[in-house]
């Protein structure tokens, strides 16, 4: 489970929307795999994963599906992302039950076997932790980001990962907890993160700027998706890392990773007051 542990600590898990169908689930998670910088050239994750879908079904039981696409070329990593829905999917599984965890995988040609073993261990972890109903319980994403540290920690015996598991884990529940009063301090400091205030919400979510194609905004809401497109400049902005007002909310880049072929990949967090313009993202 080690590209699931990845996904998490790189932010590659998602709330899907309610009564989202197993359709747009694919396309959407889809649309995370085409923005993984190692995906191979001409590969369309979307139309292959359709197909695959089409031939077999990827719901292997206990409420977790495994749609995956396989990649022409040996090199490269185990790639995921991952869904979660507390209404659950209708995914015509082996079972029957719907489903609540979606893990969609990009497969290099090396790493056949290592996605065997980790389906494998991720169907061992689901018996081992009592099932999928906790998840399907959670109150919220961080809720099921530790559900999910839990499994990892569980069926990952060495020490290396079990001890990055309770890293992020630690990280998750620092954020979640109120700060403290900060201690006065002389001279510039670093700017502080995004502060919700009373009657405001904070929700996050991902821009891909891709040259020539500009940006592509990563969140499951479609209309906060065509607000944000539409913002003029939204890459020169974003890069230049001060927060700034658009598609009715206040924006802050909180993190941002640069790859090949000039794409950078920005992690934001959007404060709204309430009642929100329209949702940015659950994940």
């Amino acid at each position: 489970m080690r590209s699931i542990l990845t996904a998490l600590q790189e932010g590659r898990l998602f709330e899907l929307p309610e009564a989202a169908s197993k359709e747009r689930v694919l396309a959407f998670l889809a649309r995370i795999l085409d923005a993984n910088p190692n995906m191979e050239a001409g590969l369309d994750a979307g139309d292959e994963i359709t197909r695959r879908e089409k031939e077999c079904n990827t719901g292997i039981g206990l409420g977790v599906a495994v749609p995956h696409v396989r990649g022409q070329r040996e090199e490269g990593e185990l790639y995921c992302a991952i869904g979660w829905s507390s209404q659950g999917i209708a995914w015509d599984a082996t079972d029957a039950s719907p489903v609540h965890l979606v893990v969609m995988y990009y497969i290099p040609g090396a790493q056949k076997n290592v996605y065997l073993k980790e389906v494998s261990t991720l169907f061992k972890a689901v018996r081992k932790g009592g099932g999928i109903e906790p998840i399907a319980k959670a109150s919220d994403l961080n809720a099921v980001r530790n559900l999910l540290l839990d499994w990892v920690s569980s069926v990952l015996g060495d020490a290396g990962p079990e001890a990055v598991a309770r890293m992020i884990k630690l990280e998750v529940r620092h954020a979640q907890a109120p700060e403290a009063p900060a201690a006065a301090a002389v001279g510039p400091q670093p700017s502080a993160a995004p502060a919700a205030v009373a009657g405001s919400r904070a929700t996050s979510f991902s821009v891909l700027v891709a040259p020539p194609n500009g940006a592509i905004v990563l969140a499951s809401d479609d209309d906060c998706v065509a607000r944000l497109e539409r913002e003029p400049d939204l890459a020169q902005r974003l890069a230049v890392g001060v927060s700034f007002s658009a598609g009715g909310r206040q924006i802050f880049v909180t993190g941002s990773m640069t790859y090949s072929g000039a794409r950078v990949l920005y992690l934001c967090v959007a404060i709204a007051a309430n009642p929100p313009v329209s949702d940015v993202s659950k994940s």
